[in-house]
């Protein structure tokens, strides 16, 4: 059944879309930067290597804090301050003279304010767009893989010619315009009906204080039980730390991989840029696939990291010769980067649209912990063997449990997603939806 959408809907997905390149997208020239940090700060390898993981990760571990400005403000207010955090910690960060402070500057203020960018763009398509989220969310998050295939070398551009400081803030001028985006990110009907009962019930929290407190325990109960209760949910939680675990692996390891097979430098550095051409066609792709009713978003994810883990495993006999290593990052963006798309239509279809905010930021929260622990394990594989097959081996095994994993989700979620959507909404909201 099509939505009936909003006339300000295909400009949220527009918005979106800029919004997610300017910000969220910035985790990909983590790489780049990480060079470049070395080259300024001559400092030890494992703490300049901890600053740009911490930055990498920080889009998804920010979740909750994004969740809790959804749903106190509304999505715009969310991807506004995203801009202006990005716009403030990348200026503090050219005026860092010590390495450490890029902790506080670079990785939590500029990480944090991709991380809100991402989620409150994915909650607003999913608010405008509940029957075709899928389609809203794969237009949108192609951003980010526009953002993969071109910021990488854009950035090498800019330190090469305006070095790391000038780079800082140039980074935050871009990350800034952001704000102009969420600005016309126009709040739908759920979210202004929502605004509305919650100011009511303020409202009448402070005429009783003890009627409130009741109130703010119903919702805590209520609330809690789809995302923590739901076999289905946690089922999808586990299938996610493991496909960032697997990405975080392969993300961190493959152009050092492929250098130590005789690969150049710049070789190396492009293999990232085809992987963000696969991604982009993925990401559309998958987002109108999984608006078939009979094929599905959770299919869709469970299928893809199969392939993938397949592609992982025979990634030396498929990276021998320049040309297979081309082929092989394409085949890679196209088969992991569209599971990014079907993140926000999964979590609609377990827990409703009135929960989407709260899930969601639990969601990216676990995509952040997977990317944070990712790395380090095989990294202990790589040093515990002395080579890559391991590392790789522990990726290829990580996407293949998320297939498992979205199989078992897909199976344990009884119901259709119109009634897990109606089970999930209280009493109050659907009062208030259909007055």
């Amino acid at each position: 059944m099509a939505d009936h959408l909003e006339p300000w809907a295909w400009v949220v997905v527009v918005t979106s879309l800029c919004a997610l390149f300017l910000n969220t997208s910035l985790s990909f020239i983590a790489g780049v930067m990480h060079v470049a940090l070395l080259e300024t700060f001559q400092d030890d390898v494992t703490l300049t290597s901890w600053i740009g993981s911490l930055y990498s990760c920080m889009f998804a571990l920010s979740g909750p804090v994004a969740s809790f400005i959804i749903n106190r403000w509304n999505c715009r207010c969310c991807v506004i301050v995203s801009g202006v955090l990005g716009l403030a910690g990348f200026a503090f960060s050219s005026l860092a003279s010590d390495i450490r402070w890029l902790f506080l500057t670079y990785a939590l203020m500029a990480g944090l304010g991709q991380g809100l960018c991402y989620t409150g763009c994915l909650v607003l398509l999913g608010f405008y767009f509940k029957n075709q989220t899928s389609l809203a969310t794969g237009i949108g998050i192609a951003g980010c893989g526009l953002g993969n295939f071109l910021l990488p070398p854009l950035t090498q551009w800019l330190v090469d010619w305006y070095g790391l400081k000038g780079t800082f803030l140039l980074l935050g001028a871009m990350s800034f315009q952001s704000c102009v985006c969420g600005s016309l990110m126009r709040p739908p009907l759920h979210e202004r009906t929502r605004h509305e009962s919650h100011q009511t019930d303020r409202k009448a929290g402070h005429e009783n204080l003890a009627s409130r407190c009741q109130s703010c325990f119903n919702k805590a109960r209520t609330c809690s039980k789809p995302n923590f209760l739901n076999t289905a949910f946690s089922l999808y939680l586990l299938s996610v730390m493991s496909f960032t675990i697997g990405c975080s692996t392969l993300k961190l390891y493959l152009p050092d991989f492929v250098m130590k097979q005789g690969a150049t430098f710049q070789h190396a550095s492009s293999l990232v840029s085809v992987i963000g051409v696969g991604s982009i066609l993925s990401r559309v792709c998958l987002g109108f696939a999984a608006t078939e009713p009979k094929i599905g978003p959770s299919l869709l994810y469970s299928g893809a990291n199969g392939l993938t883990a397949v592609l992982v495993y025979l990634i030396y006999p498929l990276t021998r010769t320049s040309m297979l290593r081309v082929i092989f990052s394409f085949c890679y963006g196209v088969y992991n980067g569209g599971n990014w798309t079907l993140f926000s239509p999964i979590t609609y279809t377990v827990v409703g649209v009135h929960h989407l905010a709260s899930a969601m930021g639990l969601v990216m929260f676990t995509c952040g912990m997977g990317y944070l622990i990712g790395g380090p394990i095989a990294g202990m594989l790589l040093e515990a063997t002395g080579n890559y097959h391991t590392a790789f081996m522990f990726s290829a095994s990580s996407f293949l449990l998320t297939s498992i994993f979205g199989l078992l989700m897909t199976c344990a979620r009884s119901r259709p997603p119109d009634s897990e959507s109606s089970l999930t909404t209280t009493l109050p909201e659907r009062e208030a939806l259909t007055s």
